[in-house]
């Protein structure tokens, strides 16, 4: 039996029971170093491999960390496929999305999972929020006290998965280690090995390897017995070892001499000694080999001199240079080996840098930082080296070192105009922007405007920041200037961007006559301009294909945005990725086209993921949301708007105006029209919800009016639906006219007006038709069905109601129209003696005939004051009519009557 698996039957089995399980399953293992993770996961492999599973098996360094180590190690040539076929700057969320195409049927298994390096962490989560479909097994093996945080925080938070197994691996007991040792050890003497290993099996087989006449000088710690089994070696095979340690986990034979300074016979004999002696082992492709235990790698590592060490890694670098090996191998060994002023050493750290900067940006960060180290005090002279840094990290997701080293780079350039400077301001600016502090930096951005340097493009960032702060005037005033300087000083590129900014701006501060102005004109440019010129000025389509969106120009939004997310992509603006996403994942919302929209929300939510901000990726979570209510359950969108309000972190802006509003929405379905209604009171700062941003508002109101009339206060929805309108009439827009007209119809049913309701709801649906919002639509159809007295009228539009929804993917409200319109279909009415139609010995209102349906479907007193609008104590009035005129007693009574079409 494999060493580390004695005594581990347990274990063995929930293995096997992840195998078995037949659908997604995530193993983590988890154990202090030497507790025979590794063997466990060699049987799990074993195990696979006799299903004839496809297995893929990778395993992360302690000392190297090259980007995607462990999954290159898994998947061999697939995954140079994958990652040769990601050919733009920006290609880490495709690279993840294609991934994910891997492990359907396989059962991947990743070892010494703490030392991943930070794009295998981030892989790593992204498959772990989007597990793949169908059966395929991801096994993890770690030392908990060294799992990187970010795997620590994702791993504790889905322990409660149904497929999710957690296996913690322990000490064996004392039973189990004597089992261990074997018969040949004696009793005596496995006690001893048992006591000073602790049960650990690592150091239990490292014990036993000592010659039984040591017992009396037994080490004290294992790692002295690790090093002991290094004393007994002559000096040339102890180099031979160390050299090998610094090659790395695992190494080529053909290598190891020039790194030892040994000769090749000399070489050969001293592998064959340590290959004798179980301190490496050959591996299974060519000459290469590895150490028998990480641990041991280790130890041997640490047993050489640092002045040796530095030596062997600079002749490793040159020796790996000369054969052409990978500039990512090549920094690992230069880091650890370079001296300050080695620019040979910084050329190849910066390039290596920049080709790891789109996939792997945190590890292309840490050799700019290495870069910068081996520069000096010459590292002064080089600002734009800290500026690529800056932006790398930034990209990363590392937007506070990001600040940090951008107010470094400004303390040491000189006061005064230059373009350095302007560069390093703009670029702060944007990135407090990301951290959604824009106001931090305006301050630095006015005393900068008095050097007569970029007035333009620093007015462009104060206007930039306002509005990411919703001060919405104060962007309008501060474009405005932009926009009068960018002209004086002939700046083309950025007209247009502060035009668009202008436009956006306008449609928040509600002049949508203004807005529509700047936008023909923003969009004239745009359109006109090649993309080459476009690259650098991306937040000029970003912003008007947002104020597209809410000027209801649907088409128009989708063609910019997609043009926009085909350049970040292409120039790796990734910063910009989950803005222009939402935005598309908006327009596909409101148009109906529901599968895009949830596509276009996941990618934005791992976009906003990737480069680390918390508004962005509040943004992203609540439009995901908004799908939800369309096409699941509300309880499910319920929990999915609590998580993504527990979740916001530092969001500040519209980030958590739309999570909020969301979580409103779905309170209100789910029967929580008081928690609804306080909801939205918090975060739109009072009644006329004037902190909620003013493209939003009239449907927000409309939430708010329909709480306030499943809570009774028939007054207040009145205010509500008179603040909707009044949004409706100064902007002009169809959608807020549309959600205006469909509150004043739930307000007029409530109020007993059923044909004034109706006649609103009909408004409400060719507004939102003439806004191309054909959810909306269907709402209104659905509304004016459930109030119309007319058979043939109400089944028609039920129809309309149910062919929009199912056009757009609405699926539990297609089959809601459906059972509505089979209903109002199947009735029955018996006629009576005036000529008139009856439902039964006495008529039930329309009112009651609602209520009755609803009691059918199995829905509550409360369920249904909320649908209807109405207090509880209503329906409770209206029930016992029903009771009375149908001569029952039970509400399965009133159930069983209507299924028989009374």
């Amino acid at each position: 039996m494999a060493m580390g698996v004695v005594g581990r039957e347990a274990q063995l089995g929930e293995l096997a029971r992840a195998l078995n399980a037949g659908t997604f399953r995530v193993v983590e293992l988890l154990g202090e170093p030497g507790m025979g993770k590794t063997a466990l996961l060699t049987e799990l492999r074993i195990a696979a491999s006799a299903r004839r599973s496809r297995v893929a098996a990778g395993k992360a360094t302690e000392f190297e960390r090259l980007p995607f180590a462990m999954f290159s190690d898994a998947f061999g040539d697939a995954w140079t496929d994958l990652l040769t076929s990601v050919d733009t700057p920006d290609g880490r969320a495709a690279l993840y999305r294609s991934a994910r195409s891997l492990l359907p049927g396989a059962v991947l298994v990743l070892d010494d999972v703490h030392w991943a390096d930070e794009a295998s962490v981030e892989l790593i989560e992204h498959v772990l929020r989007h597990p793949p479909e169908g059966p395929a097994v991801l096994a993890m093996a770690y030392r908990p006290r060294q799992l990187p945080d970010r795997l620590a925080t994702a791993f504790s938070a889905l322990a409660g998965e149904e497929w999710w197994q957690r296996i913690e691996v322990g000490p064996l007991t004392p039973v189990e280690a004597a089992a261990f040792c074997g018969d040949t050890v004696p009793a005596g003497r496995r006690e001893e090995l048992y006591v000073a290993s602790g049960g650990n099996p690592f150091y239990l087989d490292a014990l036993l390897r000592l010659d039984p006449g040591d017992r009396e000088e037994l080490p004290d710690t294992v790692r002295a017995v690790l090093i002991g089994e290094l004393a007994g070696l002559a000096q040339p095979v102890r180099m031979v070892a160390q050299a090998a340690a610094v090659l790395g986990e695992e190494f080529e034979a053909g290598l190891i001499g020039a790194v030892a300074q040994t000769g090749d016979v000399e070489t050969l004999v001293a592998l064959d000694e340590l290959i004798a002696r179980d301190l490496i082992r050959q591996s299974l492709v060519g000459q290469r080999f590895r150490f028998r235990h990480p641990l041991l790698r280790s130890v041997v590592y640490g047993s050489a001199g640092a002045g040796w060490r530095i030596g062997a890694h600079g002749r490793a670098a040159r020796l790996l240079a000369d054969r052409g090996a990978s500039l990512a191998v090549q920094a690992i060994h230069l880091e650890r080996s370079a001296t300050i002023g080695d620019a040979g050493a910084v050329r190849v750290l910066v390039r290596a840098a920049d080709q790891a900067s789109s996939l792997a940006p945190a590890r292309a960060a840490h050799w700019l930082r290495e870069a910068l180290r081996l520069l000096g005090d010459r590292a002064v002279d080089q600002p734009e080296l800290s500026m690529r840094l800056a932006h790398t990290l930034a990209v990363a997701g590392q937007l506070g070192e990001s600040r940090e080293i951008l107010h470094e780079v400004l303390g040491r350039l000189p006061a005064g105009p230059s373009d350095q400077r302007l560069e390093a301001v703009t670029t702060l600016a944007m990135v407090e922007r990301l951290l959604g502090s824009p106001t931090g930096v305006k301050r630095l951005l006015l005393s900068e405007l008095g050097t007569g340097k970029g007035k333009a493009a620093l007015e462009l960032e104060v206007a930039a920041g306002a509005m990411r702060g919703s001060q919405f005037a104060t962007a309008v005033s501060w474009g405005e200037r932009a926009l009068e300087s960018a002209v004086a000083e002939g700046e083309q590129e950025l007209i247009s961007t502060i035009t668009a900014l202008l436009a956006l701006a306008h449609t928040f501060y509600g002049s949508t006559a203004e807005a529509a102005a700047h936008l023909d004109e923003a969009v004239r440019m745009i359109d006109r301009a090649q993309d080459r010129m476009l690259t650098g000025q991306l937040e000029s389509i970003l912003r008007a294909g947002w104020t597209e969106v809410f000027l209801e120009r649907h088409d128009d939004a989708v063609r910019h945005l997609t043009r926009g997310l085909e350049l970040a992509r292409a120039g790796g603006r990734s910063y910009l990725l989950a803005d222009i996403l939402v935005g598309l994942a908006y327009t596909c919302l409101w148009t109906g086209r529901l599968v895009e929209a949830a596509r276009h929300a996941d990618e934005a939510f791992e976009a906003a993921v990737l480069v680390g901000s918390d508004e962005l990726r509040t943004m992203a979570a609540g439009v995901g949301v908004a799908v939800l209510m369309w096409t699941g359950e509300p309880a499910n969108a319920l929990r999915a708007a609590e998580k993504a309000v527990s979740e916001m972190g530092s969001a500040a802006g519209r980030g958590p105006t739309i999570a909020a509003g969301m979580l409103a929405q779905a309170k209100l379905v789910t029967g929580d029209p008081a928690g609804a209604r306080s909801t939205l009171l918090d975060i739109g700062g009072g009644e006329t919800l004037p902190q909620l941003e003013f493209p939003t508002r009239a449907a927000w109101l409309r939430t708010l009016a329909h709480a306030e009339l499943a809570l009774g206060d028939s007054a207040a929805a009145e205010l509500s639906v008179q603040r909707a309108e009044m949004t409706a009439s100064v902007s002009g827009l169809n959608g807020h006219r549309g959600h205006a007209s469909l509150a004043r119809a739930a307000l007029q049913l409530a109020t007993g007006d059923p044909a004034g309701a109706v006649a609103a709801a009909a408004e409400s649906a060719a507004a939102f038709e003439a806004a191309g919002m054909r959810l909306y639509q269907a709402q209104g159809h659905m509304f004016a069905g459930s109030v119309l007295e007319d058979r043939t009228a109400a089944m028609a539009e039920f129809g309309r109601a149910k062919a929009l929804f199912g056009a757009c993917g609405a699926e539990p409200l297609f089959r809601q129209a459906e059972i509505h319109q089979r209903r109002v279909g199947g009735r029955t009415r018996r006629p009576a003696a005036n000529g008139q139609h009856s439902d039964g010995p006495t008529p039930l209102s329309d009112r009651e005939r609602q209520i009755a349906e609803l009691v059918a479907a199995g829905h509550t007193n409360r369920q249904i004051a909320e649908r209807l609008f109405m207090s509880p104590k209503t329906v409770e009035a209206h029930l016992s009519r029903i009771f009375t005129k149908l001569g029952v007693k039970t509400r399965a009574a009133v159930a069983a009557a209507w299924t028989q079409g009374f």
